[in-house]
């Protein structure tokens, strides 16, 4: 009897095991897909923000440590953008 609960024991063991590292296995593989569609993404300019004046646009863009671009908007503004 004491026999044949320890096999039980073993092969329930075995099949949480199983279970548990295809569950694992599973899972890891959405996160690769999610790492690839991230670096697919394409690179352009990126609207930051509008600035009253020049040099708080300038001042802004020089603080991103990105490439940026301080662009005068048809109401007097600045627009800032960056490039990603």
């Amino acid at each position: 009897m004491r026999t044949r609960i320890w096999l039980t024991s073993v092969a329930i063991g075995t099949a949480v095991l199983t279970g548990a590292t295809a569950t694992a296995t599973a899972q890891a593989a959405p996160a690769h897909s999610e790492t690839a569609t991230s670096s697919s993404t394409a690179l352009g300019w990126i609207y930051v923000g509008t600035y009253i004046s020049k040099s708080s646009c300038q001042a802004d863009g020089e603080n991103s440590a990105q490439e940026w671009k301080c662009v005068k908007a048809p109401s007097g503004k600045w627009h800032l953008y960056v490039w990603s």
